[in-house]
């Protein structure tokens, strides 16, 4: 039998995740900016930097377009007579799915700047925390793109309310 989750632990949930992926992008960067600056990678590598380049200009627009699209299928794929709680718990895949998306390129860069000990890669771990940022799931911004009803509103904002089930 699934659980039932309150408002309250639905959203800490949902951070906690949120807040990790955007944390385990920000860790690696920073271990690999650190690495490089010590000069502990090693030279730089700039046949293979280039060879990165490349990848990185396919890697980035694919994996925000696959986030992005795979998302507002998952959305549309939520029929508005649904129950709040039926919702909610697709709504959290579609989010979990998103943000993995948008964390690929800050991992991979981050890689790429460590295979390479070439700091430049590491410039784009800010604009994609910056898109973390901009689709952080509010519980306005979920209102809005689930285009809840005021009573599914009222729901969300009381820390009380059962608003999501266990994934069984």
């Amino acid at each position: 039998m699934a659980r039932k989750i309150k408002s309250k632990e639905y959203f800490r949930t949902l951070n906690i995740i949120y807040f990790a992926q955007i944390g385990a992008m920000t860790l690696l960067a920073v271990v690999a900016y650190f690495l490089i600056q010590q000069g502990s990678l090693g030279p730089e590598n700039n046949d293979l930097a280039v060879s990165f380049q490349k990848i990185i200009m396919v890697v980035i627009p694919l994996s925000l377009a696959a986030g992005y699209l795979l998302f507002r299928v998952f959305l549309r794929g939520i029929q508005p007579e649904l129950p709040l709680i039926h919702k909610m718990k697709r709504y959290f895949s579609a989010n979990l799915i998103r943000s993995a998306f948008l964390e690929i390129p800050g991992l991979f860069v981050s890689v790429a700047a460590l295979i390479t000990a070439q700091v430049l890669f590491l410039v784009i771990v800010p604009l994609i925390l910056m898109l973390f940022i901009l689709f952080r799931p509010t519980k306005s911004v979920i209102a809005q793109e689930l285009n809840l009803s005021v009573a599914e509103r009222a729901k969300l904002e009381d820390p009380e309310a059962i608003i999501s089930e266990s994934i069984e």
